[in-house]
């Protein structure tokens, strides 16, 4: 089956497309040693209209079908089922090479929020390589997505998924408690920030874990001008200042002497000048909720000069943004931990999609006056050749509605004073601790946990952090797993 669609394709190559470009493409589909094989130049020439069709059928499976369902279909299928039913699905997946970044990106998603830290790094440091070699498009991808679509690239990620990805990466490693390859990420993100050289990439988010890796480190200016470029980011995006991020940047301006700043953030943010009660412990929580949206597909007509009439382009779009409040709690037991928001990575994924939009639109007019000019010319030498090239021109045109549709909606970040000596429930591995600032490591092995025996029906196995006094202590959660209760000891 597979050498049949291989042989289909190079009679499109030779015989169907006669355009230049578009025959050059369909042949860079094929593995190199069966571009110039000479079987493939064979007798089929008289066949036209049924090799066309079956081209036709070849590409419309090839580049629509499977590309709908993994792009979009991994989204919709977590909305209706567990991360553990989840996890299997795309587990069961063979991804083609055009769509392994993105698989590898959600699988390691998915490991994250199931507190499967290292396997999550694993598939996103595979992401990550598979990545870096997108960045240089050959000629080959080029060719197939002006004269075919989209779909036929590798996916290659937005900016601000690229920055994400070393994000994700430093919590699991703190989640790990491997602070220095966890610092190594910090710094991989702000050279991305820098390589990208876009508005889009500079995270919040990034810039603030980042800044409490460096205050694990002790590098207490690394940690400032962190905290210092997290709140001009939101500031700039015209954003509230959280609380955590206003305490983080008095207590270290003043830590490091900078008096003349300290007194700047002082006047600003007056409420965050608590002090922590004697024989009490600090807990912060940083909280992934929701999913961004998938994205669809949409089909625009527009008028084309050149061809003296309207042609239909397929272009991705978000449905309406349903919107999230910036401040919303998070109980633990009889208390609430008030969250506000860090990051809105459901706008940031808006932002991405129509910053690309004039040139995606432009690509898409190119290729589909393209194919009108071939269909043109191909009903001159063929009628039957030409109605298949139309219904080809016409089913081809699919727009990329790929994403790393799994990443949370939005982070946020809380933080609450509790008592010496209380103790908040973990449950089956629900949040992870890590030490911030004045407390061990976690008493107990969160990773201990055996995710398999939990889903054959095995009882899961409670663990508790317990709040220590002068301690800053940080808990890692997700809407999908609930964080559990504060127990008094």
């Amino acid at each position: 089956m597979q050498r049949l669609r291989m042989w289909l394709l190079i009679q499109a190559s030779n015989v169907a497309f006669t355009d230049a470009p578009m025959r050059w493409s369909m042949r860079a589909l094929l593995p190199r040693s069966m571009q110039r094989s000479r079987w493939s130049m064979g007798a089929a020439r008289g066949h036209r209209a049924r090799a066309g069709l079956l081209v036709l059928l070849s590409l419309l499976f090839q580049g629509c079908a499977l590309q709908q369902w993994q792009s979009t279909g991994v989204g919709r299928y977590l909305d209706s089922h567990s991360l553990t039913e989840t996890l299997a699905k795309l587990e069961s997946q063979s991804p083609n090479d055009r769509d392994l970044p993105m698989h590898l990106l959600n699988r390691g998603l998915v490991h994250h929020l199931l507190g499967n830290y290292q396997r999550s790094n694993q598939d996103l440091e595979a992401a990550k390589i598979a990545l870096e070699k997108v960045q240089a498009l050959s000629l080959t991808e080029g060719l197939t997505s002006s004269t075919i679509n989209e779909t036929f690239t590798v996916y290659s990620a937005t900016p601000s998924e690229r920055v994400l990805l070393h994000t994700l990466m430093a919590l699991n490693y703190l989640a790990l408690q491997d602070l220095s390859s966890a610092r190594v990420e910090a710094l991989q993100s702000d050279l991305r920030i820098r390589e990208l050289a876009d508005e889009n990439a500079d995270l919040a988010s990034a810039r603030f874990i980042s800044g409490i890796i460096f205050e694990l480190n002790t590098e207490w200016s690394d940690a400032m001008i962190s905290y210092r470029k997290a709140e001009q980011i939101l500031t700039r995006r015209k954003l509230p200042i959280p609380d955590l991020l206003q305490q983080r940047l008095l207590q270290i301006s003043q830590q490091l002497g900078q008096e003349s700043e300290y007194q700047q953030y002082r006047t600003r943010f007056p409420r965050a000048l608590m002090t922590l009660p004697e024989n009490y412990g600090e807990v912060m929580l940083l909280y992934l909720k929701g999913k961004v949206p998938s994205k669809q597909q949409q089909m625009i007509s527009l008028y084309v000069p050149s061809l003296a009439h309207h042609v239909t382009i397929a272009q991705p779009y978000y449905p309406p943004k349903t919107g999230y409040p910036l401040v919303t709690s998070q109980p633990l037991g009889t208390e609430q931990v008030k969250l506000q928001l860090l990051e809105d990575v459901d706008e940031l994924a808006r932002e991405a999609l129509q910053a690309g939009q004039a040139k995606r639109i432009a690509l898409s007019l190119a290729r589909v006056t393209a194919k009108h000019q071939l269909v043109k010319n191909s009903r001159k030498k063929d009628p039957i050749l030409g109605l298949l090239s139309d219904l080809t021109a016409i089913l081809t045109e699919t727009a990329d509605i790929r994403s790393w549709n799994l990443l949370p909606a939005v982070i946020q970040i809380g933080v609450i004073q509790l008592p010496a000596g209380s103790y908040i429930d973990l449950g089956d591995l629900d949040a992870k601790a890590v030490a911030v600032k004045g407390a061990d490591v976690t008493p107990v092995d969160l990773n201990s946990v055996d995710l398999n025996k939990k889903a054959s029906g095995s009882p899961p196995r409670s663990r508790r952090l317990e709040v220590k006094a002068g301690a800053t202590q940080l808990l890692i959660a997700n809407s999908y797993r609930p964080l559990g209760t504060l127990v008094l000891h």
